[in-house]
């Protein structure tokens, strides 16, 4: 078999693994959120999956040594906002801070929409793949913005605008209340996805943010879904 003959197989058994395993994977963590997933949303989580896959190998957008395993993890990890019940109702206007690759937003418009997303991303490779994602996908939904959060407070626009506020290892999550918040229309949520260290220290700061403008909800554990010690962490904006 020729070399180039060897590649097709090989790119096809992967391919064919990814969508194998994230059907799986993903099943089982909306099994035990409660939810049930329709075969026309699945595949359309597996086609970004494995263009994902594609790209990565290519511009390192979420860490080339990612295997089949680890995408899965990112993707299940992603979805567990899902667990908060009515969080996306159709209507509402989605802001994904530091989307990167489009982890959470875009596996979240695609199970959980539609919804208005905004993806927040100032790296040049993943705008370039954010774009691409939306047009292969035809994400009528889904704009990209090419800057950083802190760019978007300082445009008239986006103040007040927003009814949720996802973020996923982005920075510190005291910081991203006191950046975010302005973005947040009055009683918008943030939802951060934190380890138990960071889960810790903003329960203890619960009283401290709201003189700040924002109540802390809920910290929620995802462990049973993820099997990692992860935590939601879900603040509402106070005052206007």
């Amino acid at each position: 078999m020729r070399n180039e003959e060897k590649k097709k197989k090989m790119m096809l058994i992967e391919k064919e693994g990814i969508r194998t395993v994230l059907r799986e994977a993903i099943g089982r963590a909306a099994s035990k959120m409660g939810l049930d997933i329709d075969e026309e949303k699945l595949e359309c989580v597996i086609a970004y999956a494995i263009e994902l896959q594609k790209w990565n190998k290519a511009y390192n957008l979420v860490g080339r040594k990612t295997g089949v395993e680890g995408f899965v993890d990112l993707f299940v990890d992603a979805v567990t906002p899902m667990m908060l019940r009515n969080l996306f109702d159709e209507g509402k206007e989605v802001l994904d801070v530091g989307s990167g690759a489009g982890l959470p937003g875009i596996p979240l418009y695609l199970i959980a929409g539609p919804f208005a997303l905004t993806l927040v991303e100032s790296q040049r490779k993943k705008i370039t793949f954010l774009r691409h994602i939306c047009r292969t996908l035809d994400l009528h939904d889904v704009r990209v913005y090419p800057g950083r959060i802190e760019d978007m407070t300082r445009e008239e626009d986006h103040l007040n605008a927003y009814e949720i506020a996802l973020a996923r290892a982005v920075m510190d999550p005291l910081r991203l209340l006191r950046v975010a918040r302005p973005l947040l229309c009055e009683a918008g949520q943030i939802v951060a996805f934190v380890g138990k260290g960071d889960a810790e220290r903003i329960r203890r700061s619960a009283l401290d943010l709201e003189v700040g403008g924002v109540k802390l909800e809920a910290v929620r554990s995802t462990q049973r879904i993820v099997g990692k010690e992860n935590y939601l962490a879900v603040f509402r904006k106070t005052g206007r």
